[in-house]
């Protein structure tokens, strides 16, 4: 379960990110996405559906669902590429705080609940997963934190 949640999904987004640079389309997303905020949306939503215990179950069971997994997370990565430029200071930091955010509370409810929530792993690999996103919360917490300060005449011109 660790590998799958804490190895597996971020080397999938980072391949999508990867991939932006070579795929066309930049210019087809930027007028869907003028501020950013499509991809970064479709980035919360996909950590979202796959932080259920029911999502990681189904894509150890049934191959369509790990197909989903894959391409979802690879496409998330390349939205994010592509929006995360558009994104001002303020939006960067609120969608990275949220992501802390959500990634802690996931890992506080893996780690700490007394049941095994998904079939397909042991307790212990849920409790250790747990931890695991607890400390990717931390990190990206303190990148959402530390991110540069942007003056209002980059606001401006980034608009």
């Amino acid at each position: 379960m660790s590998l799958h949640m804490l190895l597996q999904f971020p080397l999938l987004l980072a391949a999508g990110w990867a991939a932006s640079l070579w795929l066309p389309g930049e210019r087809t997303q930027a007028l869907v996405d003028e501020m950013g905020l499509t991809g970064a949306a479709w980035v919360g939503a996909v950590t979202i559906f796959w932080m259920l215990p029911i999502a990681l179950d189904l894509a150890l069971l049934d191959p369509l669902m790990a197909a989903l997994k894959y391409s979802s997370w690879w496409s998330a990565g390349l939205a994010l590429a592509r929006s995360w430029p558009r994104l001002t200071v303020e939006l960067r930091a609120f969608f990275l705080g949220n992501t802390a955010w959500m990634l802690a509370t996931a890992g506080l409810l893996y780690r700490e609940t007394e049941v095994r929530l998904c079939v397909s792993y042991r307790y212990d690999e849920q409790s250790w997963t747990g931890a695991g996103l607890m400390f990717w919360a931390v990190a990206l917490g303190t990148v959402a934190l530390t991110a540069r300060r942007a003056s209002p005449r980059e606001v401006l011109q980034q608009r």
